[in-house]
């Protein structure tokens, strides 16, 4: 009898751990679930929408407008070139044919597991030229890291970029473009994972958290953080697999150092800037883009932060269109 009550304390004490461990992962799984049941994101562009297949993936592409091309090249924070340039891209395409493309990853195209790096994004915007149409010279536009791909793309790519529109761009020096060490790496090895990982990018990935980063980080004015554009946000983030390019992006996998690259851009390149951008991408750092590229000069806006091609897009396009005529 003694023998028999030691055995049930025994099996009592593993499987404690087991049923807790199964609540756990239950818990999280239904938490995942009901996050990745939201709102599905929209293409905010209009225009002709299609899938391009790069590499067995489906890219999501956008493009309207006749004339000379211009490419838009979105960060990787905003998520959706469908978004980012939801005012710019009619603007455009009244003068220009405009194409805009997500980033493998990322908004509405596919979203893989796959091991994401900077040089990867740059030879998805070197092959988005080429599938744009006829060897013709293009006006490329590039958000934040999305600028940095576009200048290293133009270093590679000589030929067919006649110019680039980088706006409030990374790549030089800085927090974002240092060589990952260890935490870093664990950091994208678990938000890799399929159930910890999911719920761990979910929770840190909620609306109070968007809004912080949009009103203090990204806007000029913190009203601009509306609930329309916070709910954008937040579709983008929790469709399935939409952690994985973030996920790179935390470890300083997507580190793009482009100190390298700006010397050999023979194109001329217009670096855009709000003045009231904050320090994750200071409107000082301007003065280093001009210094290295060959071919420079620097437009500010005075009403915006790091997106001034959506808080003051009238003034973005005028920009744009004066310095793509400059050369064409």
């Amino acid at each position: 009898m003694l023998a028999h009550s030691g055995n049930k304390q025994v099996v009592k004490k593993f499987v404690r751990p087991l049923a807790a461990g199964a609540g756990v992962t239950g818990a999280l799984a239904v938490f995942n679930r009901s996050v990745s049941n939201g709102p599905v994101p929209t293409n905010a562009l209009g225009g002709t929408v299609r899938r391009w297949n790069w590499r067995g993936h489906g890219i999501f592409s956008t493009e309207a407008g006749s004339g000379p091309l211009i490419v838009l090249v979105h960060g990787i924070y905003a998520g959706a070139s469908s978004y980012e340039y939801r005012k710019l891209f009619p603007l455009l395409a009244a003068n220009h044919r405009v194409v805009a493309f997500d980033l493998l990853g990322c908004g509405l195209s596919d979203r893989p597991n796959l091991g994401y790096s900077a040089d990867l994004f740059t030879e998805l915007v070197i092959d988005a030229l080429a599938d744009a149409g006829p060897a013709e010279p293009v006006t490329v536009v590039g958000s934040s890291l999305g600028a940095a791909f576009a200048i290293r793309a133009a270093a590679r790519s000589k030929q067919r970029i006649a110019g680039v529109v980088a706006i409030c761009p990374t790549g030089l020096g800085g927090v974002l473009d240092r060589s990952p060490n260890g935490a870093q790496l664990a950091l994208t090895g678990t938000v890799r994972t399929p159930l910890l990982g999911e719920a761990l990018f979910n929770g840190l990935a909620s609306r109070p958290s968007i809004r912080y980063f949009l009103g203090r980080a990204t806007y000029a004015d913190y009203a601009s953080a509306t609930p329309e554009i916070i709910d954008h946000y937040y579709a983008v983030a929790h469709q399935p697999g939409a952690r994985y390019v973030p996920a790179h992006f935390v470890g300083g996998l997507l580190n793009c150092n482009i100190a390298q690259d700006l010397p050999f851009v023979d194109a001329p390149i217009l670096v855009a800037w709000g003045e009231h951008a904050s320090s994750f991408s200071p409107l000082a750092n301007a003065g280093e883009f001009l210094k290295l590229a060959q071919n420079a000069k620097l437009v500010t806006f005075a009403n915006s932060g790091l997106l001034p091609h959506e808080e003051e897009p009238e003034a973005m396009c005028a920009a744009i269109e004066a310095f793509s005529a400059a050369w064409a």
